[in-house]
């Protein structure tokens, strides 16, 4: 049986910086924050049960980081090159390539650092015809099921089918930092390269910082009236 994760590669979101009002993405790429979650539990599956651990990625396939996720314990990689795509679009991909290898589980992280629309597992679960868990902190595999505690406000245990799209918080586990050795090895694993295009339904046009004006104003006077002047400015701002 087949578990693939699926990972992002995105602008290392601890280096952007705004410049000039606008933000610099000329920053070097990195696997998306939560997205070793899911590669971890693809991993984590992989070791338990035996099964195989397949990675796909879409859009930027830079090599490094596709090693990176191969040195965590995937058997190979799906890199998908494309240009900018949509939440749809990135399904599109996804599902194109998955459906060829049947697998039984797809995880993927809740939200990735750059779009955080959490839009994606819902969309490729339709496109595959999966049954789907979102929100996921803990989860084991029992036969053809999958049983999985989420967080929703309260904690809530159900019960799915395989085949599942799975979306798992970062509470769910801590990913390994893989070895000299495995980082070594990773560059023997297979990765199949392939390309993707398609038409947008929705298109990014800019990204901006958001800013924040300070009123930058100073009450020099004693505590009492500045409290008062303080109080009366509020509420002439609509504060209070």
């Amino acid at each position: 049986m087949i578990a693939v994760a699926g990972f992002k590669i995105v602008p290392d979101d601890t280096l952007i910086r705004a410049v000039n009002g606008k933000l610099e993405l000329n920053v070097p790429p990195k696997i998306s924050t939560y997205d070793k979650n899911a590669i971890e539990e693809v991993v984590k599956i992989k070791e338990k049960l035996g099964w195989r651990a397949v990675g796909i990625t879409v859009g930027n396939t830079d090599r490094k980081s596709v090693r990176e996720a191969l040195s965590m314990g995937l058997d190979e990689v799906i890199a998908v090159s494309s240009g900018y795509l949509d939440v749809p679009g990135t399904a599109q991909a996804m599902a194109e390539n998955l459906k060829a290898i049947s697998p039984s589980l797809v995880v993927l992280a809740e939200t990735t650092t750059d779009s955080s629309t959490s839009a994606l597992p819902p969309y490729l679960a339709e496109l595959m015809g999966f049954n789907l868990v979102t929100y996921v902190r803990s989860m084991r595999i029992e036969g053809e099921v999958v049983v999985a505690e989420r967080s929703v406000g309260t904690v809530e245990v159900v019960r799915a089918p395989l085949p599942a799209v799975i979306s798992v918080t970062g509470e769910i586990n801590t990913p390994r930092t893989p070895s000299v050795k495995q980082i070594m090895e990773s560059a023997k694993k297979p990765v199949k390269q392939v390309n993707f295009s398609a038409p947008l339904m929705a298109e990014l046009k800019e990204v901006v910082p958001f800013t924040v004006n300070r009123k930058r104003v100073v009450i020099e006077k004693p505590l009492e009236e500045a409290v008062d002047q303080l109080i009366n400015y509020l509420k002439g701002e609509g504060i209070l």
